[in-house]
């Protein structure tokens, strides 16, 4: 290889490596790289050809979802944004899946892209947008909007609020930016239920959140840590912690004992600890309620 072409292999990983190991033609072009020397790049398998005009350092099935993410946003344009699912994905607000990236353009025209789902706004507002992971991406409150008709909507926004990337006043205030999205009622509905909008983990924990919420009871803090240990449902002016176990829990000798040794610990301190299992709370939900009433009332009892 010669010096000349060494030196471009270099500068090409430069750029890539700076923005998530994705670089475009227009940026290679500006640094002098022509026609010619990305054309033999990709023949000699250097780069890899994502969309028209964006390439990658490594091949696409190897490539990270960041990756992925960034080169779906430079296809797009400079106005693109990552959004919806795909935002919740990049804020860790949501798991990985690997359907399509889906981006927010200002533009007149978004139709999709091979793997590219693209929606169309007239206008994008600059607290609606953010830099993570080095790449532009809907704010977490904007990404809770976005996500309004999602089946785990108090799942995204629980986690948005526990990790403080967006208070319950932004998000509100991206609904006031817009409005008439759909959703909307719905996601006011999750923001404005008695006790906010919970994180959880599993259906478990959702199934006891809704129950605790139809039969009127005080509506716990959930999945937070106390004394070092993350406990799934907390009522902490009554020195109450509730666990819920699924129908795997008892196939691990290690977590039985684990989770036996922390509520040990916990009563130790002076905390109350209940569990229920996954089939109380499918098939028995009356007792469960009764005795987390009971709990909850002695415990008001002994503070008073």
């Amino acid at each position: 290889m010669t010096r000349r072409g060494s030196e471009t292999d270099v500068l090409i990983d430069r750029l890539a490596s700076a923005n998530n190991r994705v670089v475009t033609r227009s940026v290679l072009e500006a640094a002098g790289v022509g026609t010619n020397a990305i054309t033999n790049r990709v023949a000699s398998g250097h780069l890899f050809r994502r969309h028209q005009g964006v390439y990658l350092l490594d091949p696409p099935q190897i490539a990270s979802r960041i990756t992925l993410i960034t080169a779906a946003v430079e296809a797009c344009g400079p106005t693109a944004v990552v959004s919806h699912c795909s935002a919740a994905e990049v804020w860790e607000l949501l798991p990985a899946h690997l359907g399509h990236i889906e981006v927010t353009v200002v533009t007149r025209c978004a139709g999709d892209r091979p793997d590219i789902r693209r929606h169309r706004v007239p206008e994008l507002d600059e607290a609606d947008v953010g830099t993570r992971k080095g790449v532009r991406v809907t704010s977490p409150a904007r990404t809770v909007l976005d996500n309004a008709r999602h089946p785990d909507l108090e799942e995204i926004i629980g986690t948005a609020l526990a990790k403080g990337l967006a208070t319950q006043r932004q998000i509100e205030q991206a609904i006031a930016r817009c409005p008439t999205r759909r959703g909307v009622r719905r996601l006011r509905a999750f923001l404005n239920q008695d006790g906010g909008a919970r994180r959880t983990r599993s259906w478990c924990e959702r199934r006891l959140l809704s129950l605790i919420r139809e039969a009127g009871l005080p509506v716990p803090l959930t999945n937070r840590q106390l004394l070092g240990f993350q406990v799934d449902a907390l009522w902490p002016d009554h020195r109450l912690v509730v666990e819920v176990d699924g129908y795997e829990f008892h196939g691990n000798r290690r977590s039985f004992g684990n989770d036996r040794a922390r509520d040990a610990a916990l009563v130790a301190a002076g905390y109350r600890v209940i569990r229920f299992t996954a089939s109380q709370l499918d098939e028995c939900p009356l007792v469960v309620l009764t005795q987390l009433a009971a709990a909850l009332a002695l415990a008001s009892d002994t503070n008073a």
